[in-house]
């Protein structure tokens, strides 16, 4: 797959340097012309402050000072789909907690993050039950970054393995200077520096392994 972003850009000054934010990303898939989006995004400065997708979507984003705290996704129906709230500690991410809201029910899931002195991010996944708030660990794994960069995930749930690998180009992610967004971790590769141009799942269950390239 690859993300391109159009010639429309904001630049503004930040302690009087010029930062490009993107008004515009076009999504391209090569392999899945359906999927394809353009999403027009709307700042306060620096920060983001809502992303529209074409297909009727809409990310609105909340910040605390200078790090975001929350990301609602709004379906084109109005209602809100999903909620991801952040917690910091020592100016980098502990907790992400989501909460996706359908008709039928709401599921809870919490991630707790640990950042390790070699550089890797452990973290611990909880399933949350709404009317208990009591907490189940459902899975845990290993983020590793290389130059700003997430190269690989491991993540081990119920006995069975995922590893995704990931391979960058060397051009400025759409989403560099957009205040806060590089402590992200784990938010689909939007923390990272660089555009993905390839991702390789492996997925280990029991005797069997599969493997898929995108």
């Amino acid at each position: 797959s690859t993300v391109l972003i159009s010639s429309c850009s904001n630049d503004d000054s930040e302690n009087g340097t010029n930062v490009i934010l993107p008004k515009t990303i076009n999504y391209i898939y090569s392999n899945e012309p359906g999927d394809n989006d353009l999403s027009t995004i709307v700042y306060n400065g620096n920060k983001i402050v809502s992303t529209t997708y074409s297909g009727g979507d809409k990310e609105v984003y909340t910040y605390t000072g200078s790090v975001i705290t929350k990301i609602e996704d709004i379906a084109k129906e109005g209602n809100i789909s999903s909620r991801n709230e952040f917690t910091y500690e020592n100016g980098k991410l502990k907790i992400d907690l989501l909460t996706e809201i359908s008709k039928e029910k709401t599921y809870i899931s919490k991630n707790v993050y640990t950042h390790n002195a070699n550089g890797t991010i452990s973290f611990i996944t909880y399933s949350v039950d709404p009317a208990t708030k009591t907490e189940e660990k459902s899975s845990e794994g290993v983020l590793t970054y290389l130059n700003g960069n997430l190269i690989n995930k491991t993540e081990t749930y119920s006995g069975n393995t995922y590893n995704k690998t990931y391979e960058y180009d060397s051009k400025n992610s759409p989403r560099k200077n957009i205040l806060g967004f590089n402590l992200l971790v784990d938010f689909d590769t939007s923390a990272s520096i660089n555009n993905v141009t390839k991702s390789t799942n492996v997925y280990k269950y029991g005797e069997n392994t599969t493997t898929s390239v995108l």
